[in-house]
């Protein structure tokens, strides 16, 4: 596999007094925000400095010596970015990232105004030392306005899937949109950027047709873990190149799988692949990768398919970016959930997991990866209906909560939207078996409440002592609970776990 360098500019870029300014005022609004213990900093803090300096992103990014990957994609951007810092910082480089999860421009823009003089120029080094490699998280609407302007080494992106429809719109529009921005960058940083693809999803695989010399497809190759396919949640049903009617003779969830077309349009053999994965519980999953630098297998400390995608695009990305095989390989293997996607928490006597579950496909997974074991589980589950959720609700109609039926030891029901998660569950057959604490005497039947806090304690309250609670929480639901454990102090805010 042909790396990227990442060559970048000089350290001797002139000064720009306008992008130093707006990363002074940056700096001083991420202090203020963490005094006022109102977050990490990283949005306001971007969104002034790309106020005053709109040049700020192109201006920064451009002096990073170890180049730039940005992820991108429906579901796993957060978790394989992780994923990356752990194999680059394996690998002797130092990321430079929007390690909070803020992933629109502002996000990225705050990351580096944090590592920037007044005279605008990035400091050389990274957050712990040596050559800094921006790695950015990008929204996938977002992605429009970064790519052109940060003109990444390698874009990596993980999956394509229906999600806040409200906001997106369809999968073809936001394909449309990757296009159109890959389109501005071809030839750009450093000879050209990269592509890491998922050759399993139709849609975001077809992004490489028009540039295959620089693009890197990974997949899964073990096919005793599909089916025939695809899922009825699926979201790429017809070729992205001729219109025809997919066939999948083998479909790992939703529509990610191998894939071909009757007029000769199939799955790209991947470059980077699993050839062997056995499932280990929550214990994780170990695997067989193969590269072009050689095969190395491991455990992924992390349960679930979507897991297995996450890694291996992590891992593709990586080696685009020149990291050897034995950095993959290590920062896979010792690898920590990212907050809120399973992070564990200790309560007292109890356990307590934190599930991120945001569209049909995720949540799906996310069901589907806790009963696989076929044990009943302790549930909190909830749904919010904010902006950065989105407002529409009606996919949990999509979503296969069926999977909870007869499995649940207990079950509480929380969030904005807990009425229309409840009606949903009723219909699915979640509650019928399902005991839980009474909202005045706190034990027996199905829990009904809006307030997180309340409803962990609800939870908690009928798990026995030693046993473990699974919360499985939309977006902004997942960031709520987060910070009741963190205001109760079994959990480190987000910005000191998170580097």
């Amino acid at each position: 596999m042909e790396a990227t360098e990442g060559k970048r500019s000089s350290p001797a870029t002139p000064p720009n007094l306008r992008v130093g300014l707006a990363a002074v005022a940056a700096r001083a609004a991420a202090t203020a925000s963490r005094a006022l213990g109102r977050g990490g900093g990283t949005a306001l803090p971007g969104l002034i400095a790309e106020r005053l300096a709109p040049d700020l992103l192109g201006h920064l990014a451009a002096q990073l010596p170890g180049g730039a990957v940005a992820v991108t994609g429906t579901n796993g951007k957060t978790t394989t970015s992780h994923m990356l810092a752990a194999i680059l910082t394996r690998a002797g480089r130092r990321p430079l990232r929007n390690a909070s999860g803020s992933n629109l421009s502002r996000g990225i823009a705050g990351a580096l105004a944090a590592r920037a003089d007044w005279r605008g120029r990035l400091a050389p080094g990274g957050p712990a030392g040596g050559p800094a490699t921006g790695l950015f998280e990008t929204d996938e609407a977002a992605f429009a306005r970064v790519v052109p302007a940060v003109r990444p080494d390698v874009v990596v992106v993980t999956n394509l899937f229906r999600d806040q429809l409200d906001r997106y719109g369809e999968v073809d529009a936001v394909a449309a949109i990757w296009r159109q921005a890959l389109a501005a960058v071809d030839g750009g940083a450093a000879g050209g950027t990269t592509l890491a693809l998922n050759a399993d999803d139709p849609t975001v695989a077809a992004l490489g047709t028009a540039r295959p010399a620089a693009v890197r497809y990974f997949g899964i190759d073990d096919t005793r873990w599909g089916h025939p396919g695809p899922e009825h949640a699926a979201d790429a049903k017809v070729c992205p190149t001729c219109g025809a009617l997919l066939a999948y003779p083998v479909c790992y969830y939703g529509h990610l799988g191998h894939y071909r077309c009757p007029n000769g349009h199939a799955r790209p053999a991947p470059d980077v692949r699993v050839t062997r994965l056995e499932p280990q519980g929550f214990e994780g999953t170990d695997l067989t990768l193969e590269t072009p630098l050689g095969g190395v297998a491991f455990r992924l400390p992390l349960p679930g398919l979507y897991n297995v995608y996450n890694a291996l695009a992590a891992a593709a990305g990586a080696l685009a970016l020149g990291a050897p095989l034995a950095a993959v390989r290590d920062g896979l293997s010792g690898f920590t959930a990212a907050f809120g996607r399973l992070e564990r928490a200790t309560v007292g006597r109890h356990t307590v997991y934190l599930l991120l579950a945001k569209n049909p496909v995720g949540m799906n997974e996310a069901l589907r990866t806790l009963f696989a074991d076929g044990r009943p589980r302790h549930l909190l589950m909830a749904l919010n209906d904010l902006d950065a959720d989105g407002r529409d609700v009606s996919w949990i109609w999509d979503a296969d909560f069926e999977h909870v039926a007869g499995r649940a030891s207990s079950l509480t029901v929380a969030g904005r939207r807990a009425d229309d998660l409840a009606v949903r569950l009723k219909y699915a057959g979640a509650l019928a078996r399902a005991e839980g604490p009474d909202p005045k005497s706190g034990v027996g039947g199905p829990a009904i409440e809006a307030d997180l806090g309340r409803a962990l304690d609800r939870s908690l309250a009928v798990v026995p002592p030693g046993e473990t609670l699974y919360c499985v929480l939309t977006y902004t639901a997942m960031l709520d609970l987060r910070r009741v454990l963190t205001e109760r102090g079994h959990l480190a805010p987000y910005w000191q776990t998170e580097s």
